[in-house]
């Protein structure tokens, strides 16, 4: 096996052959290990070599680990302490340590790593396993996750909107993002066969050999039919009556273990019901975004300008949630939707409804949400139109997406 600081040169001599989408992101340093966690190609290991490279270039101890290397994921942390100090003999080391999921006792492993004190860690992987909500016990206290996402609008438009021709230039560029997503190597290719690619790979690595799906094809079948439905209301009777009626026959627990799993690989992400019972929202159906809009491309007869125009505002929402903030969707007394409600520590605070066109109904719908939440002010983000409407105490504000996207409105 070559020596740790081998196999980091190694991969460092890979940036010279990546073309850069500079990101809005900041991994930031702590006393907690720190993991990056998200989706595959959306950009963790290439943020981690950049940090890497410049400690380096500052003088400091940085190694690059990947435990996806066969040689590496047998290895006890002690061995391993030892061979990072036998390139490092004294002094603090960062440590990144990439998809450390496939590390055996990875949980254990890290526990002792952050105890011992030598060490400055940052992990990522391609598994919710790794979000801080979801990690072992063993790790409460010691963790802390930040999840990096396909690039927003923001990452891809690189030039200030200030007259008519830069108006003009970023709602083409918003159409080219639409329709290619955030994937860095699929809006650097504008390539069906990459989305296709990136597909196969998270179906198979991340969740047909992670979970160990015996039925391939029934899985597939539901996996075709939840990325077909993004931005739809779903529930897991009803994903068995559809593969009842295409004649597969499974249990309602199987359906959510495989809706489980597609959500573990970041594939795809379930908005639920505001109301203060769990059980109601538990009953409730759930609505289903895709982890990117590129996706949707292969599935043409799911291809809708208002559903695409949901799905990016859901993600963007992602991006920009703050700690103790939830997002949920809201149902009227009357029983009418608006799409997005966000919560500040447990309170309604932010009201959304998306739109292809703008429609008395909608204004209805936005309106008795805000007298039933106690609320003043709402957005409704459309395609192209762009007013403020005052009634009385409460203010709607109807903004483009591209605006809304790059923070404008």
């Amino acid at each position: 096996m070559m020596s740790l600081r081998e196999l980091t040169e190694e991969y460092l001599g890979s940036l010279k052959y990546v073309r850069e989408i500079p990101r809005r992101f900041e991994l930031g340093e702590s006393a907690d290990i720190i993991a990056l966690v998200g989706p595959r190609r959306v950009g963790k290991t290439f943020t981690f070599l950049k940090r890497v490279r410049k400690l380096l270039d500052e003088g400091l101890q940085a190694l690059y680990v990947p435990f996806d290397e066969p040689s590496l994921r047998d290895v006890g942390v002690r061995e391993f302490a030892e061979l990072v100090r036998k390139e490092f003999p004294n002094g603090r080391v960062y440590l990144f340590l990439d998809e450390v999921q496939e590390w055996r006792e990875w949980d254990f492993n890290l526990r002792w790593l952050h105890d011992v004190k030598d060490f400055i860690i940052y992990v990522s992987g391609s598994s919710s396993a790794l979000m801080s909500s979801e990690i072992p016990s063993r790790l409460r206290g010691r963790y802390v996750s930040k999840t990096l996402y396909p690039l927003a609008f923001s990452e891809v438009v690189d030039f200030d909107v200030r007259t008519f021709r830069e108006r003009g230039r970023v709602r083409a560029l918003l159409e080219e993002y639409m329709r290619w997503g955030g994937f860095p190597e699929v809006w650097i290719s504008r390539s069906r066969e990459k989305i296709t690619s990136l597909l196969d790979t998270m179906f198979y690595r991340d969740i047909i050999e992670r979970f160990r799906v015996r039925d391939i094809e029934v899985f597939r079948r539901v996996l075709y039919h939840v990325l077909a439905n993004y931005a739809n209301f779903v529930t897991y009777r009803g994903l068995r009556r559809f593969l009842k009626g295409v004649g597969v026959s499974v249990d309602v627990k199987t359906v959510m273990n495989y809706v489980s799993y597609m959500r573990q690989a970041f594939l795809i992400f379930i908005n639920e019901l505001y109301t203060p019972s769990r059980r109601r929202m538990e009953l409730n159906p759930k609505k289903i975004y895709v982890v990117d809009q590129s996706l949707i491309t292969l599935f043409p007869k799911s291809k809708d300008e208002g559903r695409i125009m949901e799905n990016i505002t859901y993600l963007e929402l992602l991006r920009r949630r703050e700690p103790m903030s939830n997002i949920y969707y809201y149902r009227t007394r009357r029983g009418e939707e608006v799409d997005f409600l966000i919560t500040r520590q447990g309170h309604p605070s932010q009201l959304i409804k998306v739109t292809r066109t703008l429609e008395p109904e909608h204004l209805r719908k936005v309106r008795d949400a805000l007298q039933e939440l106690r609320l003043r002010e709402a957005t409704i983000i459309t395609r192209e139109e762009e007013e403020e409407i005052k009634e009385g105490k409460h203010i709607i504000k109807v903004t483009p997406l591209w605006k809304w996207l790059l923070g404008l409105s």
